[in-house]
């Protein structure tokens, strides 16, 4: 499975299929640690957890996962709109799991499709911002966050990006 892929599936919000996926993975094909933390955890686990990070907690979501709120401090800003413009751009105009164009998961997904390099340079502007705030609030997704990391340093440096 390419890389981008799976931690599209990852930072999406959990099904049943996609845990299936991720435990179907071999250790060659995926992360170790983050691959073992996801596929023997329950489905309703993995839906609390995601939720309270991601999608709703109080009094603010902790971990949100949009470029827009990392480069911008709001949600559905510039940032949005530009990724939906890259998309276009490319002949791709989805809307990956109803998600914004910013969401993570659609971002790696559109690198999953297209490998474009200037892309991931505008990925790598905000999502240490995001990584950091998810090791420092949650072991599993923590996991997954730097894992996701080290894989990102190492195609910005073999890419020549910039790294923030």
């Amino acid at each position: 499975m390419n890389p981008y892929r799976y931690f599209s599936l990852v930072f999406s919000y959990p099904t049943g299929d996609m845990l299936r996926q991720i435990g179907d993975l071999s250790g060659i094909d995926a992360p170790v640690r983050s691959q073992a933390a996801l596929s023997g955890l329950p489905l309703e686990d993995a839906q609390a957890e995601y939720t309270r990070l991601f999608i709703s907690a109080y009094p603010a979501v902790l971990c949100p996962p949009y470029e827009s709120y990392y480069r911008e401090g709001l949600l559905y800003g510039n940032s949005s709109v530009e990724s939906a413009e890259w998309y276009r751009r490319r002949g791709l105009d989805f809307t990956f799991e109803g998600e914004p164009a910013d969401h993570l998961s659609v971002e790696l997904e559109f690198l999953a499709l297209t490998g474009d390099r200037a892309f991931l340079n505008k990925l790598g502007q905000w999502v240490y911002k995001f990584t950091e705030r998810v090791k420092g609030n949650s072991k599993l997704y923590g996991v997954c966050a730097e894992e996701l990391e080290n894989f990102l340093v190492i195609e910005l440096c073999r890419t020549d990006a910039v790294v923030t």
